[in-house]
């Protein structure tokens, strides 16, 4: 009665699972340490690709930084050139008056 007032319930209990789920399946030793080294083995070589791709990008954005360098300078003296042809143009115009 006191459980129909203050809403009490009963709880509610775990279904049994099967026995071959709650056995643990056991796996020989030596099968066990092939995996190990197998994985082992596997991410070292999935490491080294990492790695070789870190040296790769490493040196694009290098070259990239090299080439934005270099374009900026061309640019700057593109710039300077173009402003002594107009000087020049400017001069050959007050001559020719």
């Amino acid at each position: 009665m006191l459980k129909d007032i203050f809403g009490i319930k009963e709880k509610r209990r775990a279904v049994p699972r099967p026995v071959k789920e709650t056995k643990s399946k056991t796996v020989p030793t030596q099968r066990f340490n092939d995996l190990i080294e197998y994985y082992t083995a596997e991410l070292k070589s999935r490491l080294a690709e990492i790695d070789a791709l870190k040296a790769e990008n490493e040196m694009l954005v290098k070259t990239s930084l090299k080439t934005a360098a270099r374009s900026d300078e061309l640019r700057l003296h593109l710039q300077k050139l173009q402003e002594d042809t107009r000087i020049l143009q400017q001069r050959l115009q007050e001559k020719r008056k």
